[in-house]
Parts: structure tokens; sequence; C-alpha cells
């Protein structure tokens, strides 16, 4: 796979407070450019939830510069705050583009074989 996310979820216990710290890594020998997750807060009863403060449930960490080969950049994301307490978070979608322009996104199927949780 091209890319190693680790991500790290930070809230505390009891709270409906919710931040991300994301770290990317480029596992290529090529650059990357517009790098997108997006993400989904889910409730005790699967359902998705909206941050208080927003209209829409998405979370998104994007990061415009280029990441070059072997480099780490960090992303984050929060924080937010629902009205219910949240119990995980769902990935979506993550997708990148490399120097050729060719747009990435990596499957469902894959996420777990790029993505680190701490």
């Amino acid at each position: 796979m091209p890319i190693l996310v680790t991500i790290r979820p930070r809230h505390k216990i009891n709270t409906k407070e919710l931040q991300l710290f994301i770290k990317t890594e480029n596992l290529t020998n090529i650059s990357i450019s517009k790098f997108q997750i997006l993400f989904f807060a889910i409730d005790q009863q699967k359902q998705i939830l909206i941050p208080e403060d927003r209209k829409t449930p998405e979370l998104i960490c994007s990061i415009e510069k280029k990441i070059q080969p072997n480099v780490i950049i960090k992303c984050h994301v929060g924080p937010f705050t629902y009205t219910n307490l949240w119990s995980s978070i769902q990935i979506q979608s993550i997708s990148f583009t490399t120097e050729d322009q060719i747009r990435h996104v990596i499957s469902e199927a894959d996420l777990d074989d790029v993505t680190v949780w701490l």
C-alpha cells in the first residue's frame, strides 16, 4: 500500500467531545498531494452523529501540501462536540493524488491495511 495512516482519537471519558490526531506517511517513491480522509463519529446505536456547531456529519482531514516520499505529515481534526456520546469512528474514504495527477481512492476493503488506530 502507498500510505500509512496512524489515528489517535483524543477525548475525555464520558464527554461528548472528539479530537483526532492523524499522521500520514508516504511509503511510495513519488510525491503525494491533495490527501484527504473522510470520517464519521458513530454512537452506540450505530447512528452517524453531527457535531453541535455543524450542519453535516463528515469530519475531514485534508492535507493540501505535497507529501514527499518517506515523509510524515500531521493533521488535527476537532475538537467537535456532540449532543450524544460517540462510541466509534468510521473512516468513509481515503483519497490522494500522486504527482502524475492520478487520483487514488483506497477502497473500504483495504482501509485496515493502511490504517493504524492508537
